[in-house]
């Protein structure tokens, strides 16, 4: 196996694993058909026109709560780490959309509907009246002949949570009955969620499910292409008419995520258990556009709910429901806290395939960042820590390149003989490393077993949110790429040097295509990879270069020593 065929085994297992881990986020789906969802009902109550505001307020986020719903119309991160050119980041994607709002409580859920008792209220969006209001806590009011509904929206000890009640009592005279659905989304078009070359655009969202094992289930757009609403998870039931797909067990955790930030919905006191169901609604143009991607404004609602069974209430009776919402960053701190710590609210991460590696890296940073409390040093020092303990598997590698250096001449020899041949060309080379006991696939295969700790990291680094907004060296933001496009050209130089120190195999096309092909994909790659990344590619290159340069100065010391013992050996015989 020459020197470049060992190469494009390494780059094509790597890219394999690439696209096995980050796959569904580079390459969305293209839809071309609309989905089959069912129309959804939108009774709005009298006076829904009109607005009241409250505002829930604590040092992490300022949370605006609309009477219309009682749902989250604004979430904005008040820290100054998330303040971008004097701008608060607000998670609420869907503000002017009532029906398409966090923590949105609906009470008839149409799969659940009965024929022998009426339902308890005869609307989906009802204009709340706001009878309390501080900073902690806002509470809503809603009453007609057949029901009073009240709703509490208040804030807890813990950062970006919120504490959601809701009670409902029936005052008409006879049974009625509600199925409630707790609901979250969130907004993205398809622009915000496209990808560049191996760089993953931060927007790019999925719902998800995590059970009481802590297993998750993450969906994405594709999963939610017309051709796709068949299965277990589509067959209707007593609350899904097929449209949602229905997470079997019970639920932990709804959510609907990015790489950085998510909201969560945790169930907490309610009758009966819930369900998890997730929907990714395509929204586009269709009578001018035959594709999404055709049209500049397409996108996608991303939904999440708890579906609680129906309940039927005896005239004067009550139920209340409550849950947990997490609105905000996925810092693991802050997740850990979340819920009390009764919950696994740190599953929203998604480490990818290599979850367990992952969680061990992802330690080891936090525990670096404690003792040095700079990211772009820990993100280096992690790197470090992980190409040292990488190192025997490094090893085989570099002195199977140094030994194929030294064959060189006769194999440059064999290219000229067997040009016209390849076949003989083939076994001849085979034979010259037998004959000299080197077997390029003993420093190939190393290396490919020691790449899914550098997807891994890799993974770590692409989801870490405390890489968000913070500057280092000459970058402003360690989550997004180098604006001076200064590291991408140093990544580039130093793959350059990997490059000319290994032994140049094939003919001089291939050489030539080897020696420079590579080191300007590295550097295109990096113009679209956050900085952060790129420190953690830079040191790792440049460690590569110390090792390999210290393996051979090791190896030619060994080789002189042995030969001069060789020599005093013979001159005493």
């Amino acid at each position: 196996m020459e020197r470049d065929s060992v190469l494009r085994f390494l780059f094509i297992g790597g890219l394999i694993i690439l696209l096995f881990t980050f796959g569904s986020q580079l390459f969305g789906g293209s839809a071309t058909a609309p989905q089959p969802l069912r129309p959804e009902t939108i009774a709005i109550s009298s006076g829904a026109d009109r607005e009241q505001l409250c505002h829930l307020r604590n040092p992490a986020f300022h949370a605006t709560i609309s009477s219309r719903g009682a749902s989250v119309k604004h979430f904005e991160l008040t820290t100054p780490k998330y303040i971008k050119f004097g701008k608060t980041q607000d998670l609420s994607t869907t503000p002017d959309q009532p029906f398409r709002q966090q923590l949105a409580f609906m009470w008839r859920n149409e799969a659940a509907k009965r024929k022998d008792i009426p339902w308890q209220l005869d609307f989906d969006l009802v204009r709340y009246d706001l009878v309390q209001s501080s900073a902690q806590e806002c509470v809503f009011r809603y009453r007609d002949a057949n029901v009073e509904l009240t709703r509490v929206v208040a804030s807890t000890a813990n950062p970006y949570e919120l504490l959601a009640t809701a009670t409902i009592k029936n005052l008409a005279p006879e049974k009625r009955v509600h199925a409630l659905t707790v609901h979250t989304v969130a907004w993205r078009t398809h622009q915000e969620v496209a990808g560049h070359m191996f760089s993953v655009s931060p927007f790019v969202t999925h719902v998800e499910c995590i059970d009481k094992g802590g297993r998750a289930v993450r969906l994405r757009e594709p999963d939610f292409e017309a051709g796709n609403f068949t299965g277990e998870g589509f067959q209707p039931t007593a609350l899904n008419l097929g449209d949602w797909h229905k997470i079997p067990g019970e639920p932990d955790i709804v959510a609907v995520s990015n790489a950085y930030f998510s909201h969560a919905l945790i169930p907490k006191l309610a009758p009966a258990a819930p369900e998890c169901q997730l929907q990714i609604e395509q929204r586009w143009d269709a009578s001018r556009h035959p594709k999404a991607s055709e049209d500049i404004n397409a996108g996608a609602m991303y939904r999440a709910r708890l579906a609680y069974p129906a309940q039927v209430l005896d005239p004067g009776k009550e139920q209340t429901y409550s849950l947990l919402s997490y609105t905000g960053p996925k810092e693991r701190d802050a997740l850990s806290r979340a819920g009390g710590g009764q919950h696994h609210v740190e599953e929203l991460i998604d480490l990818g395939f290599f979850t367990v590696i992952a969680k061990v890296l992802v330690a080891f940073l936090l525990k670096v960042y404690s003792i040095v409390p700079n990211w772009g040093i820990a993100i280096i020092v992690l790197t470090i820590t992980a190409r040292t303990l990488l190192f025997p598997l490094t090893l085989p590698s570099i002195k199977s390149m140094m030994k194929m250096r030294e064959l060189k001449p006769e194999l440059d020899e064999l290219n000229i003989k067997y040009k016209n041949d390849a076949q003989a060309k083939g076994l001849a080379q085979m034979e010259l490393w037998r004959k000299h006991k080197v077997n390029p696939l003993k420093g190939c295969l190393p290396q490919l077993a020691s790449m899914p700790v550098w997807f891994a990291l890799y993974t770590t680094l692409q989801t870490a949110v405390e890489l968000y907004n913070i500057p280092f060296l000459w970058f402003p933001d360690l989550s997004l790429p180098d604006p001076y496009f200064i590291l991408p050209f140093i990544i580039g130089s130093t793959s350059f040097v990997q490059q000319k120190l290994m032994p140049a195999q094939g003919d001089p096309a291939q050489q030539k295509m080897m020696l420079y092909f590579m080191p300007a994909m590295f550097t295109v790659f990096m113009l679209f990879l956050p900085a952060g990344l790129g420190v953690y590619m830079f040191t790792n290159s440049l460690l590569g270069i110390l090792q390999q340069l210290g393996v051979e100065a090791h190896v030619r010391r060994t080789q002189v020593i042995a030969a001069s013992r060789a020599i005093e050996v013979k001159v005493k015989g």
